[in-house]
């Protein structure tokens, strides 16, 4: 399993460095990435807090290689003139699923990194998405492309998983990643964006037994004071007691999946 762990956004210094050190040690042993949004540019609000921006942001990367080495970080960008700049510090790049056709956006990610991991849009079929494959690959035929699901619309107010289109992400991406927490979020009867937390740690658990070969799950020690994705992100103090659940059922599943047919 790959595992994308992480704060929704960088916010500050103070929060993304401490937030590391204790996922490193969670973590240790593990194929894990960092994950943090320098800029959150789909905020529902142009008054939502976007965190603090690219130039800050690379700071911090920089800062926490030296801190943690051998650490592995993603982030996600927006505009193809961020792909070098985020080239030295980002070993894994993440496409917004609102992004996640934009020719421009997946060439230069793929000429600039050798792994791409894409959100895949809310609105979009499966079948759709894996022509995003070709253009990551349109420069750079050695690019890992990763796709992650977080469930899709289906005409409702919250997001539902297709799990049955996991076996289809296979033969197109070299990894295929549940969303444990976007995938929980639906639109309040005031219009705001919430999740469910408690339905994302379940998710987490699940993943192996549907198919998926990663794990996306935000994570914050204060998810209520979070700038953007409160309700949904996982409370960083659950995280070891999670994995431990995890590794102990996906034991469990491995040892067992020839019972099912």
């Amino acid at each position: 399993m790959v595992w994308i762990l992480g704060p929704c956004s960088v916010e500050n210094e103070r929060n993304y460095i401490e937030t590391g050190i204790e996922l490193a040690k969670t973590m240790k042993g593990k194929d894990w990435y960092y994950k943090a949004s320098f800029d959150k540019a789909n905020r529902s609000s142009a008054l939502g807090n976007r965190g603090p921006g690219l130039e800050k942001s690379i700071k911090l990367f920089a800062k926490i290689k030296k801190i943690i080495p051998g650490i592995k970080l993603t982030t996600d960008f927006h505009e193809p003139s961020q792909a070098k700049k985020l080239a030295t510090y980002i070993d894994c790049i993440q496409i917004p699923a609102f992004l996640c056709r934009q020719t421009d956006l997946l060439v230069e990610a793929g000429k600039c990194f050798d792994v791409v991991n894409i959100k895949k849009g809310q609105w979009l079929h499966p079948e759709n998405i894996v022509h995003s494959v070709s253009k990551v690959k349109h420069k750079n035929k050695k690019a890992q492309v990763w796709l992650t699901e977080r469930g899709t619309t289906f005409g409702y107010n919250q997001l539902v998983i297709d799990f049955a289109s996991v076996s289809l992400f296979h033969e197109y991406f070299d990894r295929v990643i549940l969303d444990c927490t976007h995938s929980t979020q639906f639109i309040s009867d005031g219009g705001f964006v919430l999740g469910n937390r408690n339905l994302a740690e379940r998710y987490m658990l699940s993943a192996p037994v549907f198919g998926y070969n990663g794990v996306f799950a935000e994570t914050h020690p204060t998810p209520e004071k979070a700038i953007s994705d409160g309700t949904c992100q996982l409370y960083l103090s659950r995280i070891k007691n999670l994995i431990t659940l995890f590794d102990k059922l996906h034991k469990e599943y491995r040892d067992n999946s020839h019972l099912l047919t």
